[in-house]
């Protein structure tokens, strides 16, 4: 069977295993539930399909499950099997989900050759847009329309062009390729997400609040347990705040984007969490209670604090729920890393932090006005992150202006 992403034949003996296993690669690039379970079949089909246990590898890495060596261990071997093309896709998928820093350049070279490979492609797009740092924009716009021309119809494809679209500052092109994207497959939790983020750069709250509600009306049983629900569910709650309905979108992040309760992983739970706190701070000045969850999520980052992305997140956690304390442990643990740009960066964010918190608005702004552009591109995450930031500035300039 022909992948028809790549136009290359599957190395298979089972053409169920070949659909079991791209029907997979749908579920994983739409954020939807069921691949593992796919994957399963595929291998139960043909336990030595080398292309099925690499996927089955990179879910198990996802997961956080102990039996992920076992996997990559099986999908290296079976490599030797396969044809050179499915070789280099194995290798290229391992590096860049165990070492992505030095795998960088090969990944980048085997993409430029495989403009098909959506599913490393993908990979290689998430992985800049935390860490590509100023220059990320450019990057991930300019890999994935190098693909255009092999891909310019594929919904998972058009969802992470348009994402980049809008990322890069065209926010109206990006909605009409989301809409494309979501016309060709409905039920994709990825793209709603991707939609979601580009009217939050629209500066729509009511379009977003009222495009998710309907989606979920009609997808949320197949949604629940996918990896980006709980984020879209935090969408929802950030337009339902935005509009005023401040009661409703606690309850909704509450119940499904805190710590305690969403299905989103540790970066991600703890942009939501960090995102939703410190604004409503921010507006209110209210502080919130520190739960457990949230406690042990900010731990899980102590030894990442250098990383702008984590800094502002864990600052803001700590602001919000008016640990000061905290905010200036993590203000001095960053000072004790070796000097870099980013770690210079996560402490600026920080130290305004603190000087918000602490009502200091004339040098929260002093080190806020001197955050560039690209810096701010560079702290890592989407276009939220670096709202988030000009939100920070406008309170310590309004704290100015009083």
């Amino acid at each position: 069977m022909i992948d028809p992403r790549t136009g290359k034949v599957l190395t298979t003996t089972s053409p169920k295993a070949a659909q079991s296993y791209l029907d997979a690669l749908d579920l994983v690039l739409g954020s939807e539930t069921g691949a593992k379970e796919r994957l399963d079949d595929a291998l139960e089909q043909d336990p030595e399909f080398a292309m099925a246990m690499a996927a089955r590898f990179m879910l198990a890495k996802d997961a956080n499950d102990p039996a992920s060596d076992d996997y990559r261990s099986k999908a290296r071997t079976l490599a030797v099997q396969a044809s050179s093309r499915e070789q280099a896709h194995i290798d290229v998928l391992i590096g860049l989900l165990e070492d992505p820093c030095g795998s960088l350049q090969c990944t980048q070279a085997y993409v430029a050759r495989n403009p098909g490979d959506l599913l490393v492609i993908s990979q290689l797009c998430g992985y800049l847009i935390f860490y590509g740092g100023p220059l990320k924009l450019t990057r991930v716009l300019d890999i994935l329309k190098a693909s255009e021309a092999t891909l310019a119809d594929d919904w998972a494809f058009l969802a992470r062009l348009g994402f980049a679209v809008s990322e890069a500052g065209d926010p109206a092109r990006g909605r009409t390729i989301q809409e494309r994207a979501l016309e060709l497959r409905p039920q994709a939790l990825y793209t709603i997400h991707g939609y979601a983020h580009v009217l939050h750069d629209l500066g729509v709250p009511e379009e977003s609040a009222s495009l998710i509600d309907n989606w979920l009306e009609s997808n949320q049983a197949s949604a629940r347990g996918g990896s980006l629900y709980g984020h879209l569910q935090w969408h929802l709650a950030l337009a339902e705040w935005q509009l005023g309905r401040r009661d409703e979108a606690w309850e909704r992040y509450r119940r499904y984007s805190a710590p305690e309760t969403t299905t989103c992983g540790p970066v991600l739970t703890l942009a939501d969490c960090g995102g939703f706190l410190l604004r409503d701070y921010l507006r209110t000045g209210d502080t919130a209670p520190r739960t457990s969850a949230v406690t042990d999520l900010v731990a899980r980052f102590s030894g990442m604090l250098a990383h702008p992305f984590i800094a502002l997140h864990v600052g803001g956690i700590h602001a919000a729920t008016g640990d000061l304390a905290e905010l200036d442990r993590s203000e001095s643990l960053i000072r004790e890393r070796d000097a870099s740009d980013d770690r210079d960066l996560a402490l600026q964010l920080v130290a305004a932090i603190g000087h918000l918190a602490r009502s200091d608005y004339r040098q929260a702004a002093h080190v806020l006005g001197r955050i560039t552009p690209a810096q701010r591109i560079g702290v890592g995450g989407s276009h939220v992150e670096r709202m988030l930031i000009d939100l920070l500035e406008a309170k310590a300039l309004e704290g100015l202006a009083e």
